[in-house]
């Protein structure tokens, strides 16, 4: 073998493993800027749903939910800290289906109480019985019930409970009446 062709080969062997140790320290040094994500669990969607619905027809049921002193969630203010509105039911109008129901949910859970209030905005028609179902996305139905609203206008509260580390405090819970504050105009 020439000399030539052995230094042309050297060569080459040094610029591949000149590259190669390039290669791994561009990985290290993009590693170390841009470090892994870590998971939030306070930023996940729908850790804790309450949902309503009731009989179809024109009647207008509003659902309201509140986490601690935050403004409560409903048709007026539909999102905040802790709770989002995902659609406000209007009965029939604006509305191709028979299906009433209104459902809020959470973006984690943080330790506090929590608060679900159903209202009678347009019953033309009472008593109005409301099904009422909070649940956990991992751990199931927390409270179910149904709820009479026996006049137009009428808001009670359907459960209030306390978290605390994503678990519902033993105990805590009870349906009495909790006024909600509103950003309502």
């Amino acid at each position: 073998m020439s000399s030539g062709k052995a230094t042309s080969i050297g060569f080459r062997d040094v610029l591949l493993c000149l590259n190669a140790v390039l290669g791994a320290l561009v990985l290290i040094v993009l590693s170390a800027i841009n470090p892994a994500a870590k998971d939030d669990p306070a930023q996940l969607p729908g850790n804790l749903v309450a949902s309503i619905a009731w009989p179809a027809g024109s009647t207008d049921v509003d659902l309201w939910v509140q986490y601690g002193d935050d403004l409560a969630v409903g048709y007026s203010h539909r999102s905040d800290r802790v709770w989002s509105l995902l659609r406000d039911d209007l009965g029939t109008a604006n509305d191709d289906t028979p299906l009433n129901a209104e459902s809020a949910f959470t973006r984690g859970l943080p330790d506090g109480e929590y608060a679900i209030n159903v209202r009678c905005f347009g019953c033309a028609k009472v008593p109005v019985p409301v099904s009422v179902e909070v649940r956990l996305a991992e751990g199931g139905v927390v409270w179910r019930a149904t709820v009479d609203l026996l006049k137009d206008k009428q808001e009670r509260t359907a459960i209030r409970f306390r978290m605390a580390g994503g678990q519902v405090v033993p105990g805590s819970a009870s349906s009495v009446f909790k006024q909600m504050k509103r950003g309502e105009g």
